[in-house]
């Protein structure tokens, strides 16, 4: 995502940028909120100012999700005359709420028609304003439209199937490493990819946990990824994600999986398979039917895909490395892009 001038993306904790290094704690009072639509790069945009009687404010993205963008500001106050919520122009943005957050500082949060994940959806800097202006500075919120090029993967829904997690650890390498710890490595990275596309996903685990409950049997296990999946109608694809083993450290290899209980699911796990052999450079085992519970239990178009063989210590090393597991999250998203690309065809 493409941020300009000082903009922080925050996880655990907030921290704020401001500009020239004025004296932090100064209150900047909030006076004016303005839109207008335009075109920024030959798309669609809406460009969402907020004007302030102080220079140098202290912003920082706190979250940045589907349909909403949400921006903290330090040391500040709403005018009474600044509304609350405030539609703006165009078409991109739904709804602007400002709202105090403990203090001297608040909430800027944007809802979007579009995704805030797909490639540059928004940008974000401070502006000058007229020095003999009550207006000292604006803070500006650009909007933009997908590219005129979207990915096939945009507007689509899909469910990601860490395999294993919580206490069943799945197989475990030669040196210690974990096929839970792996299938969540880049079943995350598969959804950062995805998001970035404009896809919406679902994700049946997002941390080192099980799905149902800790302890769970391993049908009720099952059970509750495929519940994941039946809550939400949107979605259009299962992905199962996971690592294989056998007594025989020669063994070695990727595979891919289908149940044929749709006229897709052959084709996903064959697109999927297609593209890992390419990327990740493994013999290629096929692509092979099997009665998995997830895969015959979902209801749309499934695959589990077998990622390399951890019983194998040349296999077990390569799906440590996290630049081979950004190959494998790339292949899968290509994967992933060619089959919606089709379906869009016919």
């Amino acid at each position: 995502m493409l941020l300009t001038l000082a903009v922080l993306f925050v996880c655990s904790c907030t921290l704020f940028m401001s500009g020239t290094g004025e004296a932090k704690g100064k209150i900047h009072r909030l006076m004016s909120i303005e839109s207008h639509a335009l075109e920024i790069d030959g798309r669609d945009a809406v460009r969402i100012q907020i004007g302030m009687n102080r220079r140098d404010l202290s912003y920082a993205i706190m979250a940045n999700e589907q349909s909403e963008l949400r921006i903290a500001l330090e040391d500040v106050k709403l005018d009474k005359k600044l509304p609350s919520e405030y539609v703006p122009q165009g078409t991109l943005a739904d709804k602007v709420t400002i709202m105090p957050e403990g203090k001297d500082d608040a909430i800027l949060t944007i809802e979007a028609k579009d995704s805030f994940l797909h490639k540059d959806a928004f940008r974000i800097r401070t502006m000058p304003g007229d020095p003999h202006d009550k207006v000292k500075e604006y803070l500006v919120v650009d909007i933009l439209a997908p590219a005129a090029h979207p990915s096939p993967a945009q507007g689509h829904s899909i469910v990601i199937d860490p395999g294993h997690g919580g206490s069943d650890s799945g197989a475990v390498g030669y040196s210690g490493l974990r096929e839970k710890d792996v299938a969540l490595a880049v079943s995350k990275r598969l959804k950062e990819l995805l998001y970035e596309a404009g896809a919406a996903v679902i994700m049946t685990r997002t941390e080192d946990a099980d799905v149902s409950h800790a302890g769970s049997s391993p049908s009720r296990e099952l059970g509750a990824r495929v519940d994941v999946s039946r809550e939400h109608p949107e979605a259009e694809i299962f992905l199962s994600v996971h690592c294989n083993s056998f007594t025989n450290p020669d063994a070695h290899g990727m595979e891919t999986y289908y149940y044929p209980k749709t006229d897709a699911d052959e084709h996903l796990a064959t697109l999927l398979n297609e593209e890992l052999a390419e990327a990740g450079g493994l013999y290629n085992r096929g692509v092979k039917y099997a009665r998995f519970y997830v895969l015959r239990q979902t209801n749309i178009p499934a695959s589990l895909v077998e990622l390399g063989f951890l019983s194998n210590p040349d296999e077990e090393a390569l799906l440590a490395d996290t630049n081979y597991q950004e190959k494998l999250a790339q292949a899968l998203l290509r994967a992933i892009e060619r089959y919606f690309d089709e379906e869009g065809e016919k």
